[in-house]
C-alpha cells in the first residue's frame, strides 16, 4: 500500500465512514475486504491514541476498557509520550497514572538493559518532571541494580525497590484544572489525609469531576500531596484565542527522535508557533485540527517548555470589591486582593519567580486595566460557589492583544554548524540553552535574541588559547553583530507596517523549517516573515529554506546550493578551474590529463561539502564518492606552486573553513562581498576583461613578443593583493551577469599560481646561441644563422644533446653550442598568476569577521530591504533560477526515452532533499574555458 492510498484510508476513518459507504476504489484499495479495513482501523486508532466514543473504532471494538488497556500497551513497548488527551478516560477507568505509566515504562527498560539513549527525547524530559530519573539517575540505578543479587527475587522486583513509590511531580501552575482521581476509598479511610486534603478531595467530588477546578483555588501542598497519592491528576487548558510563547529550552533532553505522529506533531508546532499567533490562527495555517494543536501546546505548558500568554493575572492590578447587606439592613464592603490561595503567591515570591500580570498591549494600557473577565465563551470550565473561574482575558482584550500579529519579521536562516560551535565551543553556560532551542525546536524568537545577546557579549576571545576555541569564539561575535546588524536597523514596508516601527528578527533553522510540507512552509513564512535572510554558506548536507514570499536573499533554489551553479558559473563567465563533472557510477581508471600539474583537487558530491585530496589519493577517494553520488573535480592548487605539507582535507570556505584552512589555503581563498563599488569615476576602474583573459591564454607564444606580453599579464596580476583584489574586473563581469546588485553575500576567487618552465641564454654568446635557446623559437630566429637551411635539423639537436652531424662549419658551432649549454643557458621557473572565480555565495557570512562586517556595510549602504529592492531582487533570483534550469536541462539528456513518462507520484519528492536535485547523465568538462559535454 503505497502513501497516498494511506492518506485516502486515514482520512476515511478520521471521517467515521463505514464499510458501507467507502467509495469502491476505496474498497479496492482492501481488496473488498471488510476485515482488512477493521484491521486497518484498529491499528490507525491505536496508533494514534484515538478516544474511543468519538471514533470509528467503537463499531469495531464493543469493549472500551480493553481499546484502552490496549493502547496503553503498546504506548509503554514502544516508550511512547503518555496520552494526556485520554487521561480522563485511563485514569478514573484503568487507574493509569503519569506516574505508574513511566514506571512501568522505567523498569522494562531496565530489566531488558537498554540504553537511556533509546528513550525518545519528550518521553525522557516527562520521566524527569514525574520520575527524577534523568540520565545519571538512571546510570546510577543500572549500577546498583547490577550490584545487588537477585537468587531469589525477580528482576522486576530488585528494580521496583529502587524506583520511586510515589510521584515527584512538584511543577504545577495556579492556573491548570484539578481533578478527581481513581477512587481509593482505603486510603481515604484510614484517616491518613490531613483535613486540607480531605477538604480538596470532597469539593472535587461535588462537582462530580466533570470540569474539575483550578489548581490555584487550594493550598498548594494540599494539590501536590494528593497528586503524589495518585487521588486526582492534573489537565492543562487550552483554548482557540489562546497564545503562547516558547522561551529558550531548559532542561531539554536530547537523546533520539521516535518517529511517531504525535512527536512529529510537537516539532512541526515548535517551528511554527510565535506568542502573536492564536491557537486557532495557527491550526489554519498548518491545515492540522485544532483538539491536536491544543494537545501539543497543553503538553508544551506541562512540560515547561511553553508558557501561556493571556493568563488571568495571579495578583490583579485592583482589588476586587463587593457588596454585602445585613440582616438588619446595614450594607458591608468586603475588598479582595485575589481569588488564588495564598500559598500560590508565595511560592511565586519565594522562588523569586515573575508572578503573572494581566497580558495588555500598549493602546489597551492607556485605558481600564481591569476590564478582565473571569470567564469566556469557549470554556469548558463551569463557575461555582468556590469561586472557579477561567483563566483567560476576555475576548475582546485578546482581540486587541493580537492586532499586531500581521506583523512580519525578517527571519536569519541558519543551519546546524551555528547549533554546533555554540554547544561545542565551550563558549559559556548560558548559551546551552540558546543552543539547544535553536537545534531542537529550529527557531529562537525576536522576544529570547535579548538574553542570547547578553550571552554572546560576554564573549571574550582573547580569553581562548586553543586555535579552535579561538574561532568558535570569532564566529560567535560575528554572529551577535549580524543579529544586532538586523534587529535594531531595518524597517521594512509590506504594507501592514506603515508606521515605519522595527519588526524584529527570528533565527530559523533550515533543517527544522525544511521538514515542514512545502505547502505548510509557504504559509508559515509568508504569513509571519517580510524577507529572508541566509547565512553564507548554507552546509551542503543541509537544504536552503525556499522562498519566493517572502524574498529569500539566499539561494533561489536547490541547485544553486549544488555543485550545477559552480559549472553554470565558470560557463556563463567563460573562465574558472578545469574541472570535469562525474555521473554517478562512473569509474575512474586513471588521473584524467587536466590534473597532471596538480598537488590538489576539489571534490564537490552533490550531498556533502566540498573538501580537497591529494592528487595521490584521488582514484580511491573518488571511485568510492562516485558509487553513492556525482561528483565534480576542479583543479585547486598546483605541484610546482607549494611544496609544504599541508592538510588533506579542508572545506571549501564553507561553515567550517576557518577551522581546517590554515594560513597558507588562506593565501588562495579570496573573499569579495557583492554588490561591487562603482569604480567607473575612479582612477582605478578595472580594465577590461577581455585583454587580460586573451594574454593569459597566449604566454607561449613567439619568444620576443610574446614573453613582453607575458611580463605584462604576470604584473598586472601581481598588483592585486587583499586590498585591491575587490577592483578585479572579473568580478564586475561577474556582477553584471548574475545581476548581483540587487542582492548580497560574496565571491570566492581562487589563486592560480602555475609555474613556466624558461631558458635564459648568456649575453656573450652569438646568434647562434640565440638560436639554441629555445626550441620553440627555433622557426623564428632561422633567418640569423648563416648556414640556415643545412643547421635547423642540428640547432635542434644541439638542444636535446645529440651531436651527430658531419658539417665542417656546422659541426664545430654546434659541438662548441652543446659543450657549453649547461653553462649559458639557465633553466628558470616564471610564476604566472591568475585569478579565478569559485564560487558566488548568496547571504551573510558568519565564518569571517571581517568579511561579516563588509556585507552588513554593503546591506546599508545599497538600500538592499527597500521595498523596491526586494521586488527587483524576486525578479532576478527568477531569472537565474530559470537561467540555471535551462542550462541543466541542456547539460542532462534523458538516459531513457521514456524518462518523462515515469510516474511521479512514485518519487517521494514532499520534503526537499539532495535527492531531488537532478544528477548528470554524461560527463561534463571544462577545460581552458570551454565547456564540452
Amino acid at each position: 500500500m503505497d502513501q497516498s492510498s494511506e492518506k485516502e484510508l486515514e482520512k476515511y476513518i478520521n471521517n467515521r465512514v463505514q464499510w458501507d459507504s467507502l467509495p469502491s476504489h476505496a474498497k479496492s484499495i482492501l481488496d473488498q475486504s471488510h476485515i482488512k479495513y477493521k484491521q486497518y482501523c484498529l491499528k490507525y486508532s491505536i496508533k494514534h491514541q484515538l478516544r474511543w466514543d468519538t471514533s470509528l473504532i467503537s463499531s469495531f471494538v464493543t469493549d472500551e476498557r480493553l481499546y484502552y488497556q490496549e493502547i496503553v500497551r503498546l504506548s509503554v513497548a514502544n516508550l511512547v509520550l503518555y496520552p494526556y488527551h485520554i487521561q480522563d478516560k485511563l485514569v478514573p477507568m484503568l487507574n493509569v497514572t503519569p506516574f505508574k505509566y513511566y514506571l512501568i515504562m522505567m523498569i522494562e527498560t531496565m530489566t531488558n538493559s537498554k540504553s537511556y539513549d533509546e528513550i525518545p527525547n519528550f518521553t525522557a524530559v516527562d520521566c524527569i518532571r514525574v520520575l527524577e530519573i534523568g540520565r545519571n539517575q538512571f546510570i546510577d540505578l543500572m549500577n546498583k541494580f547490577r550490584s545487588k543479587g537477585f537468587l531469589f527475587k525477580k528482576k522486576k522486583d530488585v528494580i521496583r525497590g529502587l524506583l520511586p513509590t510515589r510521584s515527584l511531580e512538584k511543577n504545577i501552575e495556579y492556573w491548570w484544572i484539578l481533578r478527581y482521581g481513581y477512587p481509593n476509598q482505603e486510603e481515604e479511610r484510614q484517616g491518613s489525609l490531613p483535613a486540607s486534603e480531605l477538604e480538596v478531595l470532597d469539593d472535587l467530588k461535588r462537582s462530580n469531576g466533570i470540569n474539575g477546578k483550578q489548581a490555584g483555588i487550594y493550598c498548594r501542598e494540599s494539590v501536590i500531596s494528593l497528586i503524589s497519592k495518585g487521588l486526582v491528576y492534573i489537565d492543562v487548558p487550552i483554548q482557540n484565542q489562546d497564545t503562547i510563547s516558547v522561551p529558550p529550552l531548559e532542561g531539554f533532553v536530547m537523546n533520539r527522535v521516535l518517529g511517531d505522529y504525535f512527536e512529529n506533531l510537537l516539532y512541526k508546532i515548535f517551528v511554527s508557533i510565535d506568542e502573536r499567533t492564536t491557537i486557532q490562527k495557527l491550526s489554519e495555517v498548518l491545515q492540522v485540527n485544532v483538539e491536536l494543536v491544543k494537545q501539543a501546546c497543553s503538553l508544551y505548558c506541562r512540560l515547561g517548555f511553553a508558557k501561556k500568554k493571556n493568563l488571568e493575572p495571579l495578583l490583579p492590578s485592583q482589588p476586587q470589591q463587593t457588596i454585602t447587606t445585613t440582616p438588619e439592613g446595614d450594607t458591608m464592603t468586603n475588598t479582595h486582593t485575589s481569588k488564588w490561595h495564598h500559598s500560590w503567591i508565595t511560592y511565586y515570591q519565594e522562588n523569586e519567580t515573575i508572578i503573572p500580570q494581566p497580558i495588555l498591549n500598549n493602546s489597551f494600557n492607556n485605558s481600564n486595566n481591569n476590564n478582565i473577565s473571569n470567564t469566556t465563551d469557549n470554556t469548558p470550565i463551569t463557575s461555582s460557589a468556590s469561586g472557579n473561574s477561567n483563566n483567560t482575558i476576555e475576548s475582546g482584550t485578546v482581540d486587541e492583544f493580537n492586532n499586531s500579529e500581521e506583523q512580519k519579521r525578517i527571519g536569519f536562516v541558519f543551519d546546524s554548524s551555528i547549533t554546533a560551535f555554540l554547544m561545542m565551543g565551550n563558549l559559556g553556560y548560558g548559551l546551552k540553552n540558546h543552543a539547544v532551542t535553536m537545534f531542537e525546536r529550529g527557531k529562537l524568537s525576536n522576544e529570547a535574541l535579548a538574553d542570547f545577546l547578553q550571552e554572546l557579549d560576554k564573549i571574550d576571545v582573547d580569553e581562548f588559547v586553543d586555535s579552535e576555541a579561538k574561532l568558535y569564539a570569532t564566529n560567535a561575535i560575528s554572529l551577535r553583530d549580524t543579529i544586532r546588524h538586523l534587529k535594531n536597523r531595518y524597517r521594512i514596508d509590506d504594507g501592514h507596517n506603515q508606521s515605519g516601527q522595527l519588526l524584529g528578527l527570528d533565527l530559523l533553522s533550515c533543517e527544522r523549517m525544511n521538514s515542514l510540507d512545502e505547502t505548510t512552509r509557504i504559509r508559515v513564512l509568508k504569513k509571519n516573515y517580510s524577507v529572508l535572510i541566509s547565512m553564507a554558506p548554507l552546509s551542503i548536507d543541509n537544504c536552503p529554506v525556499i522562498s519566493s514570499i517572502p524574498s529569500n536573499f539566499g539561494p533561489a533554489v536547490y541547485e544553486i546550493h549544488s555543485f550545477w551553479f559552480r559549472i553554470y558559473l565558470y560557463s556563463v563567465i567563460g573562465k574558472g578551474p578545469n574541472s570535469i563533472l562525474l555521473p554517478k557510477g562512473t569509474r575512474l581508471k586513471r588521473i584524467p590529463t587536466i590534473f597532471r600539474d596538480c598537488e590538489k583537487i576539489l571534490v564537490c558530491p552533490i550531498d556533502h561539502d566540498p573538501t580537497t585530496v591529494n592528487l595521490s589519493h584521488l582514484l580511491p577517494s573518488v571511485n568510492e564518492t562516485l558509487l553513492s553520488s556525482p561528483v565534480l573535480l576542479s583543479a585547486y592548487t598546483f605541484i610546482k606552486y607549494d611544496t609544504q605539507p599541508k592538510l588533506s582535507k579542508l572545506m571549501s570556505h564553507s561553515r567550517s573553513n576557518s577551522i581546517v584552512l590554515n594560513s597558507r589555503d588562506n593565501q588562495l581563498l579570496y573573499h569579495i562581498p557583492f554588490p561591487l563599488d562603482d569604480l567607473s569615476a575612479d582612477n582605478g576602474s578595472p580594465t577590461k576583461y577581455t585583454n587580460i583573459q586573451a594574454t593569459n591564454f597566449n604566454i607561449n607564444n613567439n619568444n620576443n613578443n610574446n614573453n613582453n606580453n607575458a611580463t605584462n599579464t604576470i604584473i598586472s596580476e601581481d598588483q592585486y593583493n587583499p586590498d585591491n583584489i575587490h577592483t578585479h574586473p572579473i568580478l564586475y563581469k561577474i556582477q553584471s551577469a548574475f545581476n548581483l546588485k540587487n542582492s548580497f553575500g560574496y565571491i570566492t576567487l581562487l589563486k592560480k599560481e602555475t609555474h613556466i618552465l624558461l631558458n635564459n641564454s648568456n649575453n656573450n654568446n652569438s646568434n647562434s646561441n640565440n638560436s639554441n635557446s629555445n626550441s620553440n623559437s627555433n622557426k623564428n630566429n632561422n633567418n640569423n644563422n648563416n648556414n640556415n637551411n643545412n643547421n635547423n635539423n642540428n640547432n635542434n639537436n644541439n638542444n636535446n644533446n645529440n651531436n651527430n652531424n658531419n658539417n665542417n662549419n656546422n659541426n664545430n658551432n654546434n659541438n662548441n653550442n652543446n659543450n657549453n649549454n649547461s653553462s649559458n643557458n639557465i633553466t628558470t621557473h616564471q610564476k604566472v598568476i591568475e585569478y579565478l572565480p569559485l564560487n558566488v555565495y548568496y547571504g551573510i557570512p558568519i565564518f569571517d569577521d571581517k568579511l561579516n562586517r563588509e556585507v552588513c556595510e554593503k546591506i546599508d549602504k545599497f538600500n538592499l530591504l527597500s521595498k523596491e529592492n526586494l521586488n527587483r531582487h524576486s525578479i532576478d533570483s527568477r531569472n537565474l533560477s530559470l537561467n540555471l534550469f535551462n542550462f541543466i536541462s541542456s547539460t542532462c539528456p534523458p538516459i531513457h526515452p521514456d524518462l518523462d513518462a515515469i510516474d511521479a507520484s512514485k518519487i517521494n519528492s514532499n520534503l526537499p532533499s539532495v535527492q531531488n536535485i537532478p544528477f548528470p547523465t554524461q560527463i561534463i568538462t571544462f577545460v581552458n574555458g570551454n565547456l564540452d559535454l
